[in-house]
């Protein structure tokens, strides 16, 4: 079999190209850092490392649900504790009011007082955020408290939920019946009303009763808006955990482990040269060197 020189030549370029390709696939690993960056490079890590990638994304999303919810909880927070102020006043004016000394006069002023709570709470009931009512349960587009009552379409019930894992979710704020409704307070607040407008002591007094349960109804309903607000910080440190475990694992797959790539590419550079050299040495040789 007569083998020519430039059948010599061309096996010893393509020895060089095949040296050359995993010192330039080194260098790549040297200046991304990264030693899996296509499929072929690792099959069998790259489906972890695209599963890995997806549960990282799905964690920026459960963290701005998470931000979401804790405006809606601080907010719901801050509206109850205003409206266990208006139901505070509400009971020092029945106090007063409830005794032998006040008068249809102060009972008509007081019933003035106590109107302006009335709008107060219902004001309250219909606080918004990002253009939605937090009170508004299924229906947080809609009015919960109109001058004439709650719609029975449309009425304030249902839990605005988020999503902060996979298949958990957590209940942001109270619907407006649960808040407002089921507590008493609006009932309690037109008893106390009418009562005034009536000079009837004993219906104020009765009325102070009402505020009594109606104020403690809200402080059960403010204890488990707190509680909510625990869940959340909780749920935020648990997906910090998470993601630090996730690029943990994706690291160990994807990253390159610097030092031992340059230590492989110092060698392979050293015996790509060698073997350039050997090349170029056969390759210079004459026709009456290989018949010597």
């Amino acid at each position: 079999m007569r083998i020519t020189s430039a059948v010599v030549q061309r096996e010893a370029l393509a020895g060089l190209q095949r040296n050359l390709r995993p010192i330039q696939e080194l260098q790549e690993q040297i200046a991304t850092g990264e030693r899996v960056r296509k499929p072929s490079d690792d099959p069998v890590a790259i489906g972890s490392i695209i599963e890995s990638t997806g549960k990282l994304g799905a964690i920026d999303q459960y963290r701005r649900n998470l931000d979401t919810a804790a405006s809606r909880l601080a907010l719901e927070d801050s509206v109850l504790n205003d409206l266990t102020n208006a139901m505070g006043r509400a009971r020092e004016l029945a106090t007063q009011q409830g005794s032998g000394t006040a008068n249809a006069q102060t009972r008509a002023i007081a019933q003035a007082e106590v109107d302006e709570l009335i709008g107060f709470a219902r004001n309250l009931g219909n606080t918004q955020l990002a253009g939605h009512f937090i009170f508004g349960g299924d229906y947080a587009d809609t009015l919960p408290f109109p001058p004439g009552g709650p719609s029975t379409v449309t009425p304030p019930q249902g839990e605005q939920q988020i999503e902060i894992g996979e298949n958990q979710r957590l209940s942001t704020t109270h619907s407006g019946q649960e808040a407002f409704l089921d507590t008493g307070v609006f009932d309690a607040l037109d008893e106390l009303s009418t009562a005034l407008g009536a000079n009837d002591q004993d219906g104020v007094l009765t009325a102070l009763q009402s505020l009594d349960n109606a104020f403690d109804a809200v402080q059960e309903v403010i204890g488990e808006t707190g509680a909510r607000m625990n869940s959340v910080d909780m749920a935020s440190e648990n997906l910090d955990a998470l993601e630090v475990n996730l690029e943990t694992f994706r690291s160990s797959l994807k990253d390159a482990d610097i030092e031992t790539a340059v230590t492989e590419l110092v060698s392979r550079q050293t015996t790509f040269e060698a073997a350039m050299l050997a090349n170029a040495r056969i390759l210079n040789l004459s026709l009456n060197d290989y018949l010597r």
